[in-house]
């Protein structure tokens, strides 16, 4: 995991709360329909589907760019409250509980399709 994804998810996992919308990030607004800052770096990367907006730009590299879909404000709360649900406390653990991981993005997305 970066470093950067790292320090991010230590916040968001500790406060165990939405971000909502970081105006002072110097690359806001990164997305297009942006509500939510929360998975400012996805849980679920790369997840290969591009029905979310998401693309593969080259054979190994997974663009999120035009994804919107982890920064709608309902998908991020269930995201984060699923994540509580599966004991994902440490960033460590969305590498070490993978198959959970996937599992909350195919319930959450059958929620709120994208």
């Amino acid at each position: 995991m970066h470093p950067f994804a790292r320090r991010h998810f230590e916040k968001v996992l500790r406060g165990s709360e939405l971000l909502g919308i970081d105006k002072g990030c110097k690359y806001y607004p990164c997305h297009n329909g942006l509500e939510d800052c929360t998975f400012c770096y996805c849980p679920f990367y790369p997840c290969g589907d591009e029905s979310t907006g998401g693309k593969w730009i080259t054979e190994a590299t997974w663009s999120c760019q035009d994804c919107n879909w982890i920064h709608r404000t309902e998908v991020a709360s269930k995201v984060l409250g699923e994540m509580e649900n599966f004991g994902i406390d440490e960033p460590e653990d969305i590498e070490k509980k993978w198959d959970s991981i996937k599992g909350i993005r195919e319930k959450v997305k059958t929620l709120y399709p994208v």
